[in-house]
This record gives C-alpha cells, structure tokens and sequence, in this order.
C-alpha cells in the first residue's frame, strides 16, 4: 500500500478543533475524474456538517480534467489518472509534495437483474463471456479509460478476436448500455466497477478476477494556485479515515494509502 502524505491522522482532528470563521470556511473547489464523484460527495456531506466548509465538485473525464487544467480554471483541490496528475507535475502545476495515490478502480461485469455470472476464476470468466450471446463496453476515445481498459481485460483474458462478432461498443451514454442490458438487448457489460449500476434492472455481478484486471489508477493534488491548502488537505484525510472505507467499497472504488 502507498502511504499518504497526511500527518499521522492528526491533520483533520486539529482541523476540527480550529475555529472556523466566514473566511476560513470558503468553499473548498474540486476538479474530479467522475469515477469518483459519488462516494466524495456522500464523505464530503459529513466533512461539511463536521467542519463548516462547504465542497463542490467538478466531475468529468480524465481527459476533460486535462483541458481544465491546461485552460487555466482554478480549483482547490484536483483528482486525476496518475498519468496526467503526473505529467502536470512536472510542469509545475502542483504544490511541491502534494501528489500522491488517492484511489483506483477496475473493470466489473454489469448484468441483468437475476443473471447468475461466476467470475470466480479466470476461466468461469472467460467462458461467461464466450457464451454470452452479446456483449458491450464503452468505446475507446472520449477522454475516458473505461472503453480502453476494457479492451486490455479482454485481451488478458485471451478473447480479443472470440468476442468480435458479438460486440456492441457503447459510445458516449452509460445509461443507455446499460439500459439495454436491463431490456435483455445485450447479455454482459464490461465497465469500470464504479459505474455499474447505472441504470435501473442492472447489477454489477462483480470485478473481473485480479490476474486479468486492469486499473484506473487516481491521484490527488493541491495545485500551485492554491495559497491556502489547509482546508483541501483535510478533506483529503477525511477522505482516507477508516470510516470512509464501506463508502468507497460501495461506489466500486479501492482506497490506496492510509
């Protein structure tokens, strides 16, 4: 596991007992890749109701975080791919020494309510999606790493040219897919765990095993813009508290770091 640059535990609990006024109780801006927006914004409710300081976020695709931060848009607090979050590194984009892994997040398989999928090993894996009769996964390109990662995973799994026939790629609307897959209209869904569900009737019947799986790897930092760090370096620690597991676990999302 990668340690995480908070004081030992401590950053958030003297936080707390800071007296907060209008000022230092600004709001806290966050510039997200969307993966993440659910389960920060359920921690960040109760980081707000615990300290005064108010959170928003800006959630988009990794690629769309890129161009927000090449346009010059200012925000408190930025999470994105480990890639990008370190090529702004080396550009000076950062406060020195406040990059480091947040989270990451695999490939599930997303089915219709009811459908039994074992995906207990490699191989009851790859024969669930040798015999299903139509499978989908969002189309590479976009700013996104869902469509891409997908690919490798069926690539691992040896199925590349085997799932061709019966691949529909999804470009664009999660939702849709996945309402497809709720219709019965397509069989299995290969998204990023965190995205699964996304429409009513459909489950994640789970990740992909570990030796076939292929990650989206997040990192968090303060940009150099950034005067006052302290607040955004709090909601950080909130973010990694014990707590706060079961809210990551549910949003499909693996915390890394203490």
């Amino acid at each position: 596991m990668f340690r995480h640059f908070r004081l030992p535990s401590l950053l958030f609990a003297v936080y707390l007992l800071t007296p907060m006024t209008a000022a230092s109780a600004a709001e806290i801006k966050v510039l997200n890749a969307n993966a993440l927006t659910i389960a920060m914004k359920e921690l960040a409710a109760d980081f707000t109701k615990q300290t005064g300081n108010p959170v928003s976020f800006v959630g988009v695709s990794p690629g769309l975080v890129e161009q927000r931060i090449k346009a010059g848009e200012v925000y408190d607090l930025v999470i994105t791919a480990t890639e990008s979050a370190a090529a702004f590194e080396q550009e000076g984009k950062w406060r020195p020494g406040t990059r480091h892994p947040l989270a990451r997040v695999g490939i599930g398989i997303a089915v219709r309510e009811g459908a039994k999928v074992d995906l207990s090993t490699v191989e009851s894996t790859r024969k669930a999606l040798l015999d299903a009769k139509s499978i989908t996964h969002s189309a590479p390109g976009g700013g996104g790493l869902s469509g891409v990662n997908s690919q490798k995973v069926l690539a691992n799994l040896g199925l590349t040219d085997a799932v061709k026939p019966k691949l529909q790629l999804s470009a664009g609307n999660l939702e849709n897919a996945q309402e497809r897959i709720a219709k019965g209209e397509i069989e299995l869904g290969l998204f990023n765990v965190s995205e699964i569900p996304r429409a009513p009737g459909v489950v994640r019947a789970g990740p992909v095993p570990a030796a076939v799986q292929v990650y989206i790897n997040y990192d968090s930092a303060i940009p150099a813009t950034n005067a006052a760090p302290d607040a955004a370096l709090a909601l950080l620690d909130f973010f990694h508290r014990t707590a706060a597991k079961p809210v990551w676990d549910k949003a499909g999302l693996e915390v890394v770091g203490e």
